[in-house]
């Protein structure tokens, strides 16, 4: 029999069964991950990790073909409920963050939200609010960590808010070099993946994903 327990633990955690109902074979979830779930919230007074974070393997690739940023933008197209929002300009295409890095093969803990607080703070501010078992996401993390809890939950991770991830923009004919890579605004037009200058913002957070 199911525990209320274990059935709470389910929603905050993607398993292998719903990488498969969704996009295919996927790796079984690390046995720790309970441990830590049910560990106290070191961004969160009073609450456990399982009430503010989401857990998930990460899969370097989906039928054989790279998972990255850009590759969830052709699964997700415009069309359908769970999709990008780009306001028709691609400004994207040809950054190594969107295009070529892949999630590692390992367990993800993350903050659904931005980390408290972390608003309106340069990102060396922001670095420095998290503990030393955090680290800044990275954007292909943040994006997977959205679209997982959105298939798992039906809810969007903060839809007014951008979370800032560990990278910075390389230099095309659609973006400058150095802006600090963004996900969020996740709203029913869709999730938002921009850039930040790196001034302060109250509309800027950052994200936060446990080391392992």
């Amino acid at each position: 029999m199911t525990t209320t327990a274990q059935q709470d633990l389910r929603v905050r955690i993607f398993s292998e069964a719903d990488w498969a109902s969704y996009y295919g074979p996927a790796q079984k979830l690390s046995p720790e991950v309970e441990d830590v779930l049910n560990g106290p919230c070191p961004f969160n007074k009073g609450k456990f990790v399982k009430d503010t974070h989401f857990a998930f393997m990460g899969m370097p690739a989906i039928n054989g073909e790279p998972l990255t940023v850009a590759k969830w933008l052709e699964l997700h197209p415009a069309d359908g409920q769970l999709k990008f929002y780009f306001a028709n300009d691609p400004w994207h295409v040809g950054q190594p963050h969107t295009d070529v890095v892949t999630l590692e093969p390992r367990l993800y803990i993350m903050l659904r939200e931005i980390v408290p607080g972390s608003t309106s703070s340069t990102p060396e501010e922001q670095v420095a609010m998290l503990p030393p078992e955090y680290e800044v996401p990275s954007t292909i993390a943040e994006v997977t960590k959205d679209i997982l809890v959105y298939r798992r939950t039906g809810k969007r991770c903060n839809p007014n808010r951008w979370a800032a991830c560990k990278e910075r923009t390389v230099k095309t004919d659609k973006a400058s070099a150095g802006r600090v890579s963004g996900v969020g605004y996740f709203g029913e037009d869709g999730l938002n993946v921009n850039r930040w200058v790196g001034v302060r913002n109250d509309s800027v957070g950052v994200g936060a994903s446990r080391k392992f």
